[in-house]
């Protein structure tokens, strides 16, 4: 009777252990998943602002070409009037000393005409030229703008890339003490059942034991 009830509760403690590390195998393997999981999610989004960074980065390269080619083109139409009043004011001073030489007494209107002529070209350089700065000036605080939005973005996604590191570093030492704990627990059951095995067979000697 004795016997039986030693086995039956040998049996009870066998069966406790294999359910706790059956337990601990299934902790285990949801452990796992949870960190497979959240490192899935962690690289999705380094994915997500990699490709944002690139998009905005993109964005920008585009918006600084445009800048340049509109600069470039501004720049062109200024040489071009440039130009154009330069060869006006040559056309006119030439064909001012050919009446200079023709006409000496209408000398005087000549070149008050001609002065006339440079003030406009001068006015309407200077107005082409201002309009130019301007342009200008809103080229550079549109780069500056743009550079100031993607370096927030890139601030902002270094910023969500660590937050979402660190809650994985919390999430896979949390995992880990877990596991460390389960695993004690285990290790103390089975010094546990071993112990009350020893115990159990000293005092309680089996015939073949005793024999």
């Amino acid at each position: 009777m004795l016997e039986e009830t030693i086995r039956a509760l040998r049996e009870k403690l066998e069966n406790s252990a294999a359910d706790t590390l059956e337990q601990i195998e299934n902790l285990r393997a949801e452990q796992d998943g949870n960190r497979r999981e959240a490192e899935s999610n962690i690289q999705a989004l380094r994915n997500n602002l990699e490709q944002q960074r690139s998009n905005y980065e993109e964005k920008l390269d585009n918006e600084r070409a445009l800048h340049q080619v509109a600069r470039r083109e501004a720049e062109t139409n200024i040489q071009a009037l440039r130009d154009t009043m330069e060869k006006m004011r040559n056309d006119y001073e030439e064909k001012l000393d050919a009446e200079r030489a023709s006409h000496g007494g209408v000398q005087r209107n000549s070149e008050a005409g001609t002065q006339a002529l440079r003030e406009t070209m001068e006015k309407m350089r200077n107005d082409y030229e201002e309009k130019l700065d301007n342009e200008r000036a809103l080229s550079d605080n549109g780069r500056r703008e743009a550079e100031a939005r993607t370096q927030a973005l890139r601030e902002n996604m270094e910023k969500m890339r660590n937050d979402y590191e660190e809650k994985l570093d919390k999430e896979r030492a949390s995992h880990d003490a877990a596991r460390r704990e389960s695993e004690a627990n285990v290790r103390a059951l089975r010094e546990t059942m071993d112990a009350i095995r020893t115990d159990y067979a000293n005092n309680f000697p089996t015939d073949k034991n005793k024999s």
